[in-house]
């Protein structure tokens, strides 16, 4: 059986980054034509001239409205993600996915959280459909407390920055408190890139924004009692270093790199897929639903 899918807004992540014939899987045309349990039935975008140019692309149809699919995708600008979730859920799928962030404003997520309790939604933070680094979360237990780290990212706090806060969320433990420290507009005028500090129950994270129109970058350094990991390359390198007594200095211990992990995230967006046909078919856990419980200081700070 095969399940139908539309996507919703027919920009660069659902249909613009790759091709069927690439090698990588960029969006999520390409991750639902490589999946063989789901059909793309096409695309609906306010610009039907869009809509059109990405279905000749993928070989499907283009719409005027949304239509009833299985499952709805969501790839709208952040700003119109509520009335683009409202969209999907009038047309009854089984479930909606939702490109990062959830929403621009508290209330926005509020209202989606609404929908949520009504049809799962799954929010596509991508290194949560990475082996690497699920694998990391369960393992970082035998890596002693947190102590400090740092971030690099930009590109606006709610956009680029939610991706960071999540994996932060993914391998520490719960966020308790958050300082805006200063703050730059790189790309978005109402979405300022922040420099911020994240208090957790152990240890404190500074999350640094860089001025994107320079270049983009994306990495975390974490250090625990027992390891230093650094997360470079947006995610494609990991590098993990232990305490090693130092052999010239009586006393010191220094940092050695014991492994270097090399994760695929050009198969993040199939890795969702699979877990979203786990989910309909078989009740799996979804790996990023939607939060119910609202996180207010991510809009307020």
């Amino acid at each position: 059986m095969q399940y139908t899918v539309l996507i919703i807004g027919a920009g660069q992540i659902a249909s613009g980054y790759d091709t069927p014939e690439s090698l990588s899987v960029l969006t999520h045309a390409h991750a639902i034509i490589k999946h063989s349990k789901f059909s793309l039935l096409g695309f609906y975008d306010t610009d039907m001239y869009i809509a059109t140019q990405a279905a000749a692309k993928w070989g499907v149809k283009a719409y005027n409205k949304p239509v009833h699919a299985d499952v709805i995708v969501v790839c709208t600008p952040d700003n119109v993600h509520l009335d683009s979730v409202r969209q999907a859920a009038s047309v009854s799928p089984k479930l909606v996915i939702l490109e990062k962030p959830v929403a621009r404003t508290l209330e926005d997520y509020s209202q989606i959280c609404k929908i949520a309790k009504k049809i799962p939604i799954q929010v596509n933070f991508s290194r949560r459909f990475v082996p690497e680094f699920t694998s990391l979360s369960v393992t970082l237990k035998n890596h002693g407390a947190f102590l400090t780290g740092s971030g690099l990212y930009g590109k606006g706090f709610l956009h680029n920055g939610s991706h960071m806060i999540d994996l932060l969320e993914l391998l520490l433990s719960k966020i308790v408190f958050v300082k805006k420290i200063s703050e730059i507009h790189d790309f978005y005028e109402d979405d300022p890139t922040k420099t911020v500090s994240i208090r957790f129950s152990q240890g404190e994270f500074f999350m640094m924004g860089v001025d994107c129109r320079n270049y983009t970058v994306f990495e975390l350094d974490l250090c625990f009692e027992k390891s230093r990991i650094r997360i470079l390359n947006a995610g494609k390198t990991i590098e993990i270093f232990e305490p090693t007594p130092s052999e010239e200095y009586m006393g010191y211990v220094f940092l050695k790199q014991r492994s270097v992990l090399h994760p695929d995230l050009g198969n993040a967006m199939l890795n969702m897929y699979q877990n979203v046909y786990e989910h309909i078919a078989s009740g799996a856990s979804l790996l990023s639903p939607v939060r119910t419980k609202v996180p207010s200081w991510f809009f307020t700070i």
